[in-house]
Formats: C-alpha cells, structure tokens, sequence
C-alpha cells in the first residue's frame, strides 16, 4: 500500500526521490513475502528444494535493493539533485551480486536452516543498520535549513531503524551460537512494523514539506523576475523607479542631492546584427557586471532595456561625486572584452540629471538624463554629459532636424564635395576625399557635423551612405577620360561598416558604374575598425577580395593593437589631424606622426596625412617621408566641376 500511495505521489510531483521510495517499498514488501515463504519451508522441504532456494534468492536480493533504494531517495532528497544513473546502476548491481553471492555460500556451508536464516538476515541487517544510521545523521543535519518536523520525524525513524538492525545482528549471532531462532526474534516483527509506520509517515510529512518549499521558492523567484533583469540579473524599470521615488523622498527630508545616470552603450546595434544576440546577451552580462564593480554598496544598477542602463547614486554632496562615478565607468569600458575568444571594444554614452536642480521627480530625472545621454552621442560619444535646460530644447531641435534631413533625402538637397589628395614629392593630385554637404535651403551649406550624429542615431545614415558611394562612383567614372589614375576615397560610417550585405553593396556599385575595383577605396576609422576586431578583418579582406583598396581613418585617435594593425588587410593609414596641426611647434606630435610613418612603411603601408594647413607643415612631413598630403594648403573640398582644374596640375 506504501509503495502504490507514493507512486501515486510521484506521478503527481515528479520528484525522483519518490521513485526509489517506491521501489523501496515494493522492495520490502517482496522481502517480506519471500522471507515468510522461506520460514513456511524450512520445516516441510529439504534444502536444496527449488521452491527454498528461490525464496531465500528473492528475499537476500530485495532486501539488499530495499537498502540501497533508501538510501538513493535519502540523498536526493537532503542534496536536491538526482543520484547519477550510471552511479545507481552499478550500486544496484553491487548489491544484487553481493545477495546472490552471500546467499548461495550461505546455502552450501552452514549445516542448518535456522543457522543460514539468521547468518543471512544478520549480514542484510548489519548492512541495512550501517545505511540507515548514515541516512539518519545527513537527515538531522539538513533539518537545520528547513522547516517542519518531517526531517526530524524520518530522521528519528531511520536512526530508530538502524538501531533495531543492529539488534537484529545480535540476535541473529545468538541463533547462530545457539543453532535455534530465539523466540524474542518473533517480537522483532511488530516493532519493524511500528518503525516502518513511523517512516512513512516521515516520508510524506517530508513531501509535504518539500512541496511547500518548492512552492514558496517558485513565489520568490517569480517575484524576483518580476522586479529583476532575466538576462543581467540587475533591477528592472520598475524596481529602479521604486527605489528612485524611496530615495527622493529620504533625499527631500534630508535636503540632500542625489544622482540619476542613463547610459547607452555605443553602437552595440551593430554587434547584435553581426555577430548574433548570443555574443550581445553575453557582452550585456559583462558589461552590467563592470558597471556594478563601479558603483558604492548603496547605489543602484538597473537595466532599462536593451542596452540601456540607469544608475540610482543616492547621498552625494557634490556634482563632482556623479561625474567622477561616470568617468570611472568610461575608463572601465574601455577595457576590451573577451567573449566566446572575441576581443571587443565597447564604449558608452552617458547623461546626468541631479536632484533637486534637474527635477523632482522620477520621470523629469529620467527623462533630463536621457536627455543628456543623446547630448553624450552628439558630442562624439565615449563620454558623459550634465543635464541643463538647454538640453530640452536641443531634444526639440535633434528631432526637428531628423525629419528635415528626411525630407534632404528625398529632395536630393546631399551633395558631395571633394578635397584632393596631392602626392607629397611630385605636388601632383593622385586622388580625392568624397566628403558629404547638405545644401539647406534656408542655411546654405552644412558641414556634416551638423547632421551627421543625427544620421547615425536615427539609422538614416545607411540610405545616405549607399547614395555616397554609388555616387562617388559615378564621378570617378566620368573623370576617368580625362585623369584614368585617379583614385576616389569613400568614408563609411560606423552602422555601415556592420551591415552583412556591404561587400554586395560595393560591388554593385562598381558593377553599375564601371570602374576598376583599385580606383575606390573605402576608409574607416581606427575605433570602428577595432569595435570589434575579428568581424571588421572579415569584412576588410572580403573587401579585398574584389580589389579596392582600404585606407584606416584617424590613426592615432583610438585603441589600437599594432598586433591587429599588421593583420588588417589595409593599404593606407591617414595621420590624424589632430598629430599635424602643431607639428611645427610640438616636439610630442613632431615624433608621433615620424614614428606612424616609419611604421607604416615597415608595414608595407601608404602613409597620408590630413589637415596639412601651412608651408612648414607639409616640409615636415615630406622630409619624414610621408606619401601624400591632404589639407586646405592645398585645397578645401570643392564642387565636382572645381576638381578638374587639379588635373596634371603640380599644386
């Protein structure tokens, strides 16, 4: 009846330490059966009769597999986690071989039947005690994490059934000393059946205590995921902005500052698109840890979605505490991460909004501090930026200013400029920068920096970006007649850079316009190149693959490995400006941009330098051996029908 009600039990839980009560139950009664056979026996068959032989085989193996089934559900009840299969099996098969092996030695050497009983229920029940007192002590010491009495009960029933088992091996011993079954062994019957009373009831009250838990457990972990990110494990929007109204409140009683900060990691778009949500859910996880080790014990990390933080910093007395925490984190970030053996540069925008200056309440705090982290995206990213009232209307103006750029785009009012590029010894025009205007109709002409973070935050950056290269195609095409060495350099924009289908993009270009692949080369900068190192190599040798040539923007600006530098498939590095500007008169930007050009060289690199503004400038460079120079000394960027005075021209 036990083992039927529990596998009913188990087949309405389905814990597993369930089922090896069952068949420790149906183990025992078999044991029970199979041992009254054998007692019937003894006195009506002689010992060798096949019907005592297997009764007395039944009885050693179910009661040796009783023992060791206790024991699997006692552990996996106490431990929470399943005896290993394989494990069980060949402790079962142990115990089986053991049965069969004691019982048939039994059989052949001891003279008599009450002499084998004994000996063999002895060794079963010295066996049995051993494994019921090991189960008794590991039930007592886990009763301290729960609950209940249901531990202490069939703790106390097993400690109460190893103690009869050894009772059992010494009356038993006197059996065997004294060739009888002693009439005292016929007693023992009824207190196992009070014991095993005893443990049943100790294993369902543990059931219903295991369930009870298992239950309240499930409560507080729904909870949680209520309140907590599933991915980070840091709070959640709502539990932020309950901490936030708690922490307003102790701030407002306390006429104390506080700090909310709203982070967005930079371009992290780009590496969901390619290299999959399972290295972005990774990088996530990494990146929530770093930020926590970057905060006080009291503070508050939570994810707000996506890949977007916020930051509760309660009790600061000055700005400063905020922005120290902000640039603390910046400096963090910029650490690579390593992920599924992929090296991986992150960097994160970052807005600040105080209480009381910046608002009162929840939503002004969190709303001015996303404000100020669109205001971080514009100022070039990588950094934070303070909230002020200003920032509100520069929201209105990025908007208003997103769908005028819209509307440019589709009343064709981009235009591209081009600045050349001049051969540092023969002063001749060996190529040029396509560099895009927006001509407004009421501003004039607009330098990209009015409208290009704007672009990239919006996504419109993509269609802007195919329509400049299909288009500086088509212009190095129609001066091939009267200038066929030219070669036209293209920028491509971060999100570009990261789509799966560019190397298709720039073939077509090339296919539709006819030109030769080495006549276009396609620039990117050093931060986007190594953003993600590994995927931007894939992507550079595909592009030389079709044969344009790859120039790397900006060198000197960003986190560069040299290591990755020699590996990337490029031709050109162009000198940052910001190395030549001062080159005359700063002995520091003097030995960077020599020591760039003569390891560019080493590499087997081209070496162009940009913003060349002066005389001396351009001697310097040529003197160190740079390839080509590009710069308002020469040329600003000018119309197409401007370019052509530059042919064959020495400038």
């Amino acid at each position: 009846m036990m083992s039927l009600l529990l596998l009913g039990f188990y087949r309405q839980y389905g814990k597993s330490y369930l089922l090896h009560w069952t068949y420790a139950w149906g183990a025992l009664a078999i044991y029970h059966l199979a041992t009254s056979t054998a007692l019937a026996l003894m006195s009506t068959h002689p010992p060798m009769h096949p019907l005592r032989i297997t009764a007395t085989f039944v009885s050693s193996i179910s009661g040796y597999l009783q023992t060791g089934w206790l024991l699997f559900g006692a552990y996996e009840l106490v431990r929470r986690r399943p005896v290993r299969i394989l494990s069980a099996q060949q402790i079962l098969a142990g115990l089986t071989a053991f049965a069969i092996i004691s019982a048939a030695i039994l059989l052949v050497t001891l003279p008599t039947g009450s002499v084998r009983f004994a000996t063999r229920v002895g060794l079963h029940s010295l066996l049995a005690g051993f494994a019921a007192a090991y189960a008794s002590v590991a039930l007592w010491r886990a009763r301290r994490r729960r609950s209940g009495i249901g531990f202490t009960v069939l703790s106390g029933a097993f400690a109460a059934y190893a103690l009869e088992s050894l009772q059992y091996v010494f009356v038993d011993a006197a059996t065997v000393v004294a060739g009888t079954l002693s009439e005292y062994a016929t007693y023992l019957g009824y207190v196992d059946f009070v014991l095993q009373s005893v443990m049943a009831v100790g294993m369902i009250a543990c059931l219903l205590e295991d369930e009870r838990e298992a239950t309240e457990l499930a409560s507080q972990e729904i909870e949680h995921l209520a309140y907590h990110d599933a991915l980070t494990g840091l709070p959640n929007r709502p539990l932020f902005i309950d901490r936030l109204i708690v922490a307003l409140a102790h701030a407002h009683r306390a006429h104390a500052k506080l700090a909310v900060l709203f982070l967005d990691l930079d371009r992290f778009k780009d590496i969901n698109d390619s290299l999959g949500h399972s290295i972005g859910d990774a990088l996530l996880k990494a990146v929530a840890e770093r930020i926590r080790r970057c905060v006080r014990e009291g503070d508050t990390v939570a994810r707000f979605g996506g890949d977007e933080f916020t930051l509760l910093i309660p009790k600061i007395d000055q700005v400063e505490d905020a922005a120290k925490i902000g640039q603390k984190i910046l400096e963090t970030l910029k650490i690579p991460f390593d992920i599924h053996d992929q090296e991986l540069f992150v960097t994160t925008s970052i807005g600040m909004s105080i209480f009381p200056n910046d608002g009162a309440d929840p939503e002004t705090l969190v709303r001015n501090a996303d404000t100020a982290m669109y205001r971080a995206k514009e100022q070039g990213r990588d950094n934070y930026q303070l909230y002020a009232p200003a920032m509100n209307a520069r929201a209105l103006e990025r908007l208003a200013l997103e769908n005028l750029l819209r509307k440019a785009i589709a009343q064709k009012e981009l235009v591209l400029y081009y600045q050349p590029i001049i051969d540092a010894h023969t002063r001749v025009m060996t190529g040029v920068e396509a560099l895009i205007r927006w001509r407004h109709p009421e501003l004039g002409l607009l330098l990209p920096a009015h409208f290009i973070s704007v672009a990239e935050i919006s996504g419109l950056i993509l269609p802007i970006g195919q329509w400049v290269l299909e288009t500086a195609c088509r212009q190095i095409k129609a001066w091939q007649r009267k200038h066929d060495q030219l070669t036209m350099s293209v920028n491509l924009s971060a999100r570009q850079f990261q789509q799966p289908d560019l190397v298709d993009q720039v073939r077509s270009a090339l296919h539709q316009t006819g030109i030769e692949p080495w006549q276009l080369q396609l620039e990117i900068t050093e931060s986007n190149a190594m953003q993600n190192a590994e995927n931007s190599m894939y992507t550079l040798r595909e592009l030389k693959s079709i044969g344009v040539r790859i120039a790397m923007d900006d060198f000197g600006t960003g986190y560069s490995s040299l290591n990755y530098l020699k590996r990337f498939p490029i031709d050109t590095l162009k000198l940052d400006r910001s190395f030549v500007s001062d080159i005359e008169h700063d002995p520091s930007d003097a030995a960077i941009a020599s020591a760039v050009i003569s390891m560019a060289h080493s590499l087997a690199l081209k070496v162009v330098a940009e913003g060349v503004e002066t005389l001396e400038q351009f001697d310097y460079l040529r003197q160190q051996g740079c390839d080509a120079i590009q710069g308002f000394f020469f040329s600003q960027p000018v119309p197409a029908e401007e370019v052509e005075r530059y042919f064959a021209v020495t400038v």
